[in-house]
């Protein structure tokens, strides 16, 4: 009996997730990425924002109250050819994967890169979010975010270690993980909303890593400025 209610489980968990994974009608950025300009300016460590065309990704910029819906980053050519996988993220349907600069085409996107870091380090982000492909999507994670966001009552799951054994991510904890590891916690810059967040990888979002003191903007297809 337990076996058939975790296979259901799964099966509405999945369906869940292939479906909110869908575009979403009548997306329409304000700025469109164009994948030749990305590869000319990008360097493995480069954290890209993106705004999302999916059904998640609308859900997410209205709980967040953010332009931004995803983060995910830059390592450089995983194979041969003129449009390789080079780019890793977390996605709710497909978990920790690589995918194409082609596939940011016709979404609004902002490069974000961390400032002081050396090439070792920058190799080590890479080679550690590289090493996490093929991880699970946090969904728990994920909805108790969402909850938190919405004031309603919510048990987030007990904090996470910092470890490079970890292999449960939403896109946001990705990042923070690979950061954390080579010494360079992501702290938002505006502290007031909550410290606690600030201070817990568990509560960061993809907008915290635009207001991080540790990025500069260098996206070639967003000429908006840091305030």
């Amino acid at each position: 009996m337990l076996t058939l209610f975790t296979r259901l489980r799964t099966r509405l968990i999945g369906a869940l997730a292939s479906y909110l994974a869908q575009p979403a009608k009548h997306y329409s950025p304000a700025t469109n990425a164009d994948p030749q300009s990305l590869s000319a300016v990008l360097h493995h460590g480069d954290v890209l924002l993106t705004e999302g065309n999916t059904r998640v990704a609308a859900l997410v910029k209205r709980i967040t109250r953010s332009t931004w819906s995803h983060v995910s980053m830059y390592v450089g050519p995983l194979e041969k050819g003129p449009d390789p996988l080079c780019i890793v993220e977390a996605d709710i349907a497909a978990g920790v994967r690589p995918v194409r600069l082609s596939e940011l085409k016709g979404l609004h996107v902002r490069v974000l890169r961390p400032s002081g870091l050396n090439e070792k380090d920058r190799s080590r982000l890479a080679e550690w979010v590289v090493s996490r492909i093929g991880g699970e999507y946090d969904l728990a994670h994920a909805l108790a975010l969402a909850r938190k966001f919405l004031r309603l009552p919510s048990r987030l799951p007990p904090p996470h270690t910092i470890a490079e054994s970890a292999t449960r991510f939403i896109c946001s904890s990705l990042l923070a993980h690979a950061f954390a590891l080579v010494g360079t916690p992501i702290l938002p810059v505006q502290m007031s909303v909550s410290t606690a967040r600030a201070a817990d990888h568990r509560f960061l979002i993809p907008a915290d890593f635009e207001s991080a003191s540790l990025f500069e903007v260098v996206s070639p297809t967003d000429n908006v400025q840091r305030g």
